[in-house]
């Protein structure tokens, strides 16, 4: 065939819509708008003149000329015309100097222990810490053997850009104090993903000092990803390919599903991996999870970094009663129907499960299914344990938007709230918007707000995986992931198959903090695992460390700061929304305690807490309510136990003497407190968890904070370490003494 006629029969064949995309006849006359369903314009195959034409028949009012140029070059760029940036990531060979992967093949590996390149990391990872543990401990470094050195993590919660400081706050803490360099492992959720992310991406440098970091996060996000700079990121090059690739080849992937939560994770890239430096450019390898490994193989300088998400599994059978209980309850008005329902509907939900995920640089996989991928062939299909292409490796913008899915509920809502703006715009457009938000509202799971992010399931047709998986699971074709905050906010899940010694909880949530505590419990027991802390001394309130000891009395998120009386509609529709948000993701906790741990007796939120510690003093311990758990300060310790010891996993003081029974794991934890000697009048829960963008005075704020906090700590941590490793080396040199006593004695004349 002439080079003629194949131009001619590509041309044709771009006249014709993508099946998934119906364009009415009249649509094509008026010409006013050429997509029916929102997402599926990422699919569609309209070239490149017809969009043209379209975008510049539209009236813009002449407020907004300068966003017309900008929505016009979006959408060109997503066309599959030839020139387009969409036919230039989809359809051009990928670079394998950024994407080596696409040269591999994948397989899934089967097991629970820990794989190759993990374990030669931590072997690396002791020689490093060797020397920064015996300066910890104040000895010399030939007396800290390795295997004597405690395995510590670090398990950052959720809560936004508040979480992601307190996070960053609490590294720069941990890297002052030297416990950064003897800490192993670094877990986070949403928010704190985001810091995390940033670290390892390679956006603020190879070799990252904190305090780069935190300037980084502190300038990118004073700026809303609603901004008009951030259609100018994705409109212009070479930003625009840098952070479009991800969405555009999700788009592009067979069977696939392009969602709001991709957009979001890629709208919050925008802020979080866009270099602050100028000079700095964009390098597709900032974001990849595999690269991470450029800080870990070699020089293990940094802890391994593991990201989280969850499935919601609710079978196939129990979705549809599960929507109409839930639809009937919310409609009966009589208490005792209430109640009836209530039932059913627990009863219903008993059915589900949850699945906890994990991504390292090194595997992405699931615990209780069994099963791990290579971490550069996430988004692939799979089938019986082989994968059948040779993909690029998922954007760290997809990823980045389910780690923190939640957060898509308030975009949901945000278009809700900037109504009377948004239909100033051409009316074709703001329809487009409007299915974009709204096309998949009906099918959404019954118990979320968002619909879980789709991606390729990795077991499908699998034998093998671990005995107890949910039923079927390995006939879907996609498994659905999502802000593990929806299940619980504190990440200790992956670290309790590492057989950590010290787990240090950075916890900047708004919700119950027993709920966290009291799940991980039933997770052990589930797993029989004897070395978690147990017993009735978790926390069910938190105390404001002031002098007075009176109970932190959380400021409420609604109460407007006196610097946003007079701001735009927008950013007030924004603040509204985050406070409304900010209390329905509080309920939202508590009923998941309620149909989660049923079994556990409801206890209050700190929100709940603080609202009752206005009006009522907490009392006393006396014989009658002794057992009752007292409320936290500050930094707190656990230690659990394998033994018959029958005193409280919660620790007062810490003794060598005292805790010589105690060799369980030891949990410290640091609630995101006020701190009235650092920052007099400061609530950190002023700032709320669904903020846009934050001024650099509250992100300085909110970063001191979480340092503060730590430093206030630490002492705490090196002892209850320098207990550990006596401990564990006490171990090491009983068993070699027991093996020697084992083996026959030499005599002389055998």
């Amino acid at each position: 065939m002439k080079k003629d006629e194949k131009e001619k029969e590509k041309a044709a064949s771009l006249e014709e819509p993508h099946p998934d995309v119906v364009v009415s006849e009249e649509t094509r006359k008026d010409n006013t708008t050429f997509v029916s369903s929102g997402l599926s314009f990422l699919r569609s195959s309209l070239p490149i003149d017809t969009i043209s034409n379209v975008t510049s028949s539209w009236t813009w009012p002449s407020s907004l000329t300068s966003l017309q140029s900008r929505v016009s070059a979006l959408m060109l760029e997503y066309s599959l015309g030839p020139g387009s940036l969409y036919d230039e990531v989809v359809n051009a060979p990928p670079d394998l100097s950024v994407n080596p992967e696409c040269e591999w093949d994948a397989t899934v590996r089967l097991g629970n222990e820990l794989c190759l390149p993990e374990r030669a990391f931590l072997r690396q990872r002791k020689r490093h810490m060797r020397a920064a543990f015996a300066k910890l401990m104040g000895v010399q470094e030939w007396e800290v053997h390795e295997d004597d050195i405690p395995i510590v993590a670090m398990a950052c919660s959720g809560g936004g850009y508040r979480a992601m400081f307190n996070t960053a706050g609490s590294l720069l803490a941990a890297q002052k104090t030297g416990l950064l360099d003897v800490t192993t492992y670094l877990t986070g959720i949403s928010g704190s993903c985001w810091a995390i992310a940033t670290l390892y991406s390679g956006v603020v440098g190879d070799e990252p000092p904190m305090d780069r970091l935190i300037e980084h996060l502190k300038t990118r996000i004073q700026t809303s990803y609603f901004d008009m700079e951030t259609l100018d990121l994705l409109t212009t090059p070479p930003t625009n390919k840098y952070l479009l690739s991800g969405l555009m080849r999700k788009a592009a992937a067979p069977g696939a599903e392009v969602s709001l939560v991709d957009i979001y994770g890629t709208l919050i890239s925008s802020r979080l991996f866009v270099p602050t430096d100028k000079d700095t450019a964009v390098d597709p390898r900032f974001l990849s999870l595999h690269r991470f490994r450029r800080l870990l193989d070699w020089s293990a300088s940094l802890p391994l970094p593991i990201l989280c998400a969850v499935m919601h599994d609710i079978p196939p059978a129990a979705q549809k009663p599960l929507k109409e209980v839930k639809q009937e309850r919310e409609a009966a008005v009589d208490e005792e129907m209430q109640d009836r329902l209530g039932r059913v509907e627990d009863a219903i939900e008993s059915l589900s499960s949850w699945l906890w995920f994990e991504w390292t640089p090194y595997e992405v996989g699931c615990d209780e299914l069994g099963a791990w991928i290579p971490s550069w062939s996430l988004g692939r299909r799979f089938d019986q344990g082989k994968s059948l292409e040779r993909r690029p490796e998922l954007s760290l913008t997809i990823l980045s938007g389910i780690v923190s899915s939640a957060f898509c509920a308030t975009l949901q809502d945000y278009f809700k709230e900037v109504q009377p703006l948004l239909r100033t715009l051409p009316v074709s457009l703001y329809q487009w918007l409007s299915d974009v938000v709204s096309e998949r509202r009906q099918n959404m799971e019954v118990t979320h707000a968002v619909l879980p992010n789709e991606l390729p399931n990795f077991v499908k047709n699998l034998e093998g995986i671990r005995e107890g998986s949910p039923v079927g699971i390995t006939e879907r074709e996609t498994l659905g992931l999502m802000d593990a905050g929806a299940l619980i906010n504190v990440p200790y899940y992956p670290l309790l198959r590492r057989n950590v010694d010290c787990i240090i909880a950075l916890d900047a949530s708004v919700d119950s903090q027993d709920l966290h505590f009291q799940r991980t419990e039933e997770y052990a027991v589930r797993h029989g695992l004897k070395t978690w802390p147990k017993g009735a001394s978790w926390p069910t309130a938190v105390m404001d460390p002031n002098q007075d000891g009176t109970e932190m009395a959380a400021k409420d998120s609604a109460t407007p700061a006196p610097e946003d009386v007079n701001t735009s509609p927008e950013a007030a529709a924004g603040r509204r929304l985050a406070e409304r948000q900010e209390s329905e993701l509080a309920g939202q906790a508590a009923q998941q305690e309620e149909a989660g741990s049923r079994d556990i007796p409801s206890r209050p939120s700190r929100a709940a807490n603080a609202s009752s510690s206005s009006t009522q003093p907490l009392e006393a311990p006396t014989a009658s309510n002794s057992a009752i758990p007292q409320p936290i300060t500050g930094c707190t310790v656990w230690i659990g136990s394998t033994g018959e010891d029958e005193t409280s996993s919660r620790v007062e003081e810490i003794d060598e003497k005292n805790l010589a029974n105690k060799d369980g794991i030891g949990v410290v934890y640091i609630p995101q407190l006020a701190n009235e000697k650092v920052l007099p009048g400061f609530n950190p829960f002023s700032v709320s968890t669904f903020r846009f963008e934050l001024s650099k005075e509250e992100s300085d704020k909110v970063v001191r904070l979480g340092e503060a906090n730590f430093e206030e700590g630490s002492e705490k941590i090196v002892s209850l370490l320098r207990i550990m490793w006596h401990r564990k080396r006490k171990a090491r040199l009983k068993s070699i003494l027991l093996k020697r006593l084992s083996q026959p004695y030499p005599h002389s004349w055998a």
